[in-house]
């Protein structure tokens, strides 16, 4: 029976109450969502990296003999660039859905342009597959004996 006493329209008619339009819950953009989506993308690919570029050399299954301390001083600064890259536009994409009106202009664009920003980079995150798949397909072309 109490909890009826706790309704805003019981308290309004009982006259304890003026009328108030109930406030909209306030929504904060979460900075540890940034944090979770750049370290998870950091998981991945050093996982990717250590993958591709120490254990398919060493077993030989891809040629990696003089080329593996090259790929992985290209791939280090796309890996942590893209992972920073995609906890940005995580961060924006959240922005944009919690700030911006469906019915604002820029709110497409803002978001297709953040859309772009994370698939570059998960390209800079799948570096080591983007170079391991092309040294299998060189060797596929060339042929294992070359």
């Amino acid at each position: 029976m109490i909890w009826l006493l706790d309704n805003p329209f019981i308290q309004y008619k009982l006259g304890n109450m003026a009328p108030t339009k109930p406030k909209p819950p306030v929504q904060v953009i979460d900075s540890f969502l940034t944090q979770q989506d750049i370290l998870s993308a950091l998981v991945v690919w050093v996982i990717l990296e250590g993958f591709s570029f120490i254990l398919l050399p060493n077993f030989t299954l891809i040629s990696g003999e003089n080329k593996t301390l090259t790929w992985v001083l290209i791939s280090a600064p796309l890996g942590i660039i893209g992972s920073i890259i995609i906890g940005l536009c995580s961060s924006w994409l959240q922005y944009c859905h919690v700030r911006l009106h469906k019915t604002d202009p820029k709110k497409k664009f803002l978001v297709a342009f953040a859309n772009i920003g994370s698939w570059l980079g998960l390209a800079g995150i799948g570096f080591p597959l983007i170079m391991v798949g092309l040294e299998f397909w060189l060797l596929i072309i060339h042929g294992i004996d070359s």
